[in-house]
């Protein structure tokens, strides 16, 4: 293995958790300024491989405020002023933003310092991906947040705002070894973003670890920061666990998501082997309106003068065209039909949803992946899709390695507004697996 397809190295102390950096430099045993330009060096020497980035200046990184300020990235569908937005966009488009999206605005209020803007899938439909796995190089970088996820697994920032509408944040998370966290959907959060479905859509968090995750979530009072409600875990948890019935999963998949059952059990979860076939029914339509408003979002950037879009992209574009003004409020219907189901079951029955996060092995490197609305029938197999179409929560995590060496996840949803409860839960998961204590 050449050094060009070897993970990526983190010289001291960029990889430290966050937890443990605060520590050194509470006991002022970590100098600043000399992080700061270990980081621009280390940005520099390994970018350019990993392509991460659409837009970043040292002078961001050079501030005084780092490393004491957590640093953060926005995929480029994100608005941040001061920062040009492309979609993804190789030809033709360009905007500059006067405001910051809601998200990133109340982020740096809370002092979250941006570092730049990262790459995403042209208008977050395209197959081509922009960035390398920096942690897993023989494997693709999966859906839309390319970028955010390989900023983070690459150490170059300690947090990544993407955005997901079908799978975009977690696949992308987990291939590189990290953890997603999709809000619960509000409309505030949308503000300032350029989503590809609307009414199914939400901004999230991704983070190197469950631990970083926890850390950042209790230190800067994120649950407030975004205005949702607090919630912990009971004292044992009611927790559903389900893959599609009839469908099989890969036998390593199989065997992590059995791992993670009794690993919850273990944990003192009440867990409960449900098939779910109306909810997993839902995967179908959630494809159809995922389609349809992404035409609607995208078409008329198309017909912009000078945009040159990817076949591809046009192809997932023109793919909403068939679902008629008729079908679509049908779609709707059935959204809130859905959102009514799983509401009611995550919070009368359980408090937890667990399933796999995919039915097969991550893809090779450069494989396509994600949400490919060019064909009629993949978007309806995708596990990802039951968080969207249900307007929940959801996070995602690594549970296992393959035999190949990729990392197997698993995502788990729940009741909206119930953000705190899945960090939790992730955190006792991963200590139950690894024999940790979560701190």
């Amino acid at each position: 293995m050449g050094a060009h397809d070897a993970p990526i190295r983190f010289p001291w102390p960029l990889g430290l958790p966050l937890r443990a950096r605060q520590e050194l430099l509470d006991r002022g045993e970590l100098d600043p300024a000399c992080y700061r330009a270990s980081l621009v060096d280390h940005i520099r020497r390994e970018d350019p491989r990993i392509r991460a980035f659409v837009d970043w200046r040292p002078a961001d990184i050079e501030q005084p405020g780092l490393p004491g300020a957590v640093s953060v990235t926005y995929k480029d569908t994100v608005d941040v002023a001061g920062y040009a937005t492309r979609l993804g966009i190789q030809s033709g488009y360009r905007r500059y933003p006067e405001r910051s999206s809601y998200v990133a605005a109340r982020l740096a209020e809370r002092g979250l310092c941006c570092i730049g803007k990262v790459a995403t899938t042209e208008c977050a439909l395209g197959t081509a991906k922009p960035s390398r796995n920096p942690a897993y190089p023989h494997l693709s970088t999966a859906g839309s947040s390319a970028g955010s996820a390989a900023a983070v697994a690459a150490g170059f920032c300690d947090v990544s705002v993407g955005t997901d509408s079908g799978g975009s944040l977690r696949w992308p998370a987990v291939y590189c070894g990290a953890t997603a966290l999709r809000l619960t959907p509000r409309p505030a959060f949308i503000e300032g973003v350029h989503v590809v479905s609307p009414s199914m859509e939400s901004v999230g968090l991704i983070t190197r670890s469950v631990g970083d995750l926890g850390w950042l979530w209790r230190r800067f009072e994120l649950a407030a920061t975004f205005g949702l409600g607090k919630t912990r875990l009971p004292a044992r948890p009611r927790v559903a666990i389900s893959a599609p019935p009839g469908e099989p999963l890969h036998p390593e998949i199989s065997s992590a998501f059995e791992a993670t059952a009794a690993a919850l059990d273990a944990a003192g979860y009440q867990v409960t082997r449900l098939e779910l076939a109306e909810v997993w029914a839902m995967r179908a339509p959630a494809g159809e309106l995922l389609a349809r408003e992404a035409h609607d979002s995208y078409g008329p950037i198309r017909a912009e003068p000078g945009v040159s879009l990817a076949s591809d992209t046009l192809a997932a574009i023109d793919r909403g065209a068939e679902v008629d003004d008729i079908r679509y409020a049908a779609l709707l219907q059935r959204k809130d039909e859905a959102r009514a189901l799983l509401a009611r079951l995550l919070r009368e029955e359980f408090d937890l949803l667990v399933t796999p996060l995919e039915a097969g092995l991550p893809d090779p490197v450069d494989a396509p992946r994600g949400i490919t609305l060019a064909s009629r029938s993949a978007p309806s197999t995708h596990f990802a899709l039951l968080a969207n179409i249900a307007g929940l929560p959801v996070l995602a995590q690594r549970v296992a390695s393959s035999s190949q060496n990729a990392p197997l996840g698993v995502q788990v949803l729940a009741a909206p507004e119930a953000d705190g409860m899945l960090v939790e839960a992730a955190e006792a998961l991963e200590g139950s697996l690894t024999g940790a204590r979560p701190r």
